[in-house]
Parts: structure tokens; sequence; C-alpha cells
């Protein structure tokens, strides 16, 4: 109707029942070409959740978007707090390292006490996952799921707000489903690939209605 002049994009809507069921129809508008807005709602990748998850696979994937890294370096609370932050961001300046190479590196950083402790099992973490994905131990999709049951994320959003784990849950099993179907349709996939197609997509997402 739009395309043969009859009408247009504004004199239609997309009624949608969960919350989940926006990224396909998101994704799909996008590639269609279709204007749209989120009416009553947050766009899927803006949602807090879907930002935590990501922010981990960035840091697992290369650890050099500094902004992802401390996003989740206390999610779930690991007690690590901002002057630890700052002599860890000290000794990577001087060092000329990133910052998770600073954390690698807690054990040679004077003044950090108790926070090396603290710090150990969050970069073990990261590494570990980096390890199965390099010797492609795993899926992206299973990563997202061993993830999620290893830092205890459910119970972390049932302490951040109760009422809506259960919706933020099945938003990050939208993510995995987003996960499955990127690498099904594709031969040979990476963690790169698939966060950079995701990025491709929020920044549409975020452009300007007119842009």
């Amino acid at each position: 109707s739009v395309k043969k002049g009859e009408a247009s994009y504004r004199d239609f809507a997309v009624l949608f029942r969960t919350n989940m069921q926006a990224r396909l129809l998101e994704e799909r508008m996008i590639m269609e070409g279709v204007p749209y807005n989120v009416v009553g709602g947050t766009n899927f990748y803006s949602r807090m959740e879907i930002k935590d998850i990501l922010a981990y696979l960035k840091t697992i994937d290369n650890g050099h978007d500094e902004v992802a890294l401390r996003r989740i370096v206390n999610v779930p609370k690991r007690g690590i707090g901002s002057a630890t932050l700052e002599k860890l961001d000290d000794y990577a300046q001087m060092r000329e390292i990133g910052l998770f190479e600073a954390m690698e590196q807690a054990d040679e950083i004077m003044g950090l006490g108790k926070a090396v402790s603290r710090l150990k099992p969050f970069v073990q973490l990261i590494q570990d996952f980096r390890e199965k994905m390099a010797s492609s131990q795993m899926t992206i999709a299973e990563l997202i799921k061993a993830l999620v049951k290893q830092i205890k994320y459910e119970e972390y959003l049932q302490d951040y707000e109760e009422e809506s784990a259960s919706d933020r849950m099945d938003n990050v099993d939208e993510l995995v489903t987003k996960a499955v179907n990127f690498e099904d349709a594709r031969e040979e996939t990476s963690l790169t690939e698939f966060l950079g197609e995701v990025a491709l997509v929020a920044d549409i997402d975020n452009l300007a209605n007119d842009d």
C-alpha cells in the first residue's frame, strides 16, 4: 500500500504480546527499510539485560571496549569499587595497556589490597570463556547460556527487580535465539561477526526518525 502511494507508514501499527517479540519485528523493519517507533516500551538492544550480556560478550571477544568492561565488572556485584578502577586505570595508562590487561596483572599493582581477590574470579571467568570460544568448544548461543548460568544472572535480576525478572530473562532467551539464527544462516561464524551485526542493527535502531 505504501509503495503504491495508497497509504503512509504512519497509517500502520504492529501489535505484539510480549517484549521479547520486539527483536524479530525490529530487525525485520530495519532489513525492509521501514521506519518505526516502539511505543510503550524500550527498543530491544536498549534494554538493560541485553546491554549487560552484550557487554560480557564484547569483553570475552577482545576486552578493548572499556565502556563495556566497566559496565559489567560489578554485574552481579563483586565489590570492585571506583577507587580500585582508578588504580587499575592509572596502571593501564602508565604501562600503555588496556584496562582488562591491567586486571590480569592485578597482583603487580600496589595498593589494591583485598580487591585483588575480587578481581581474580572475574578475570578467570573471562579468560575461561575466551579459551572455549577460541578452541570452538561452544557456539555463541551456548556461550550466552553458560555465561548467564555461571554469573547467576537470573538471581541478579530477581534481586534487582523481582517483578520484571521473568520478562528480562525472556529477552535474554530471545538474544540466544538471535545467536542460533545467526549461526544457522552461516557456514562459519565468530563472536566478532555476531557482535558486529548486533552493533549495526542497534545503531540503525537508535538513529533519529529523519536520518
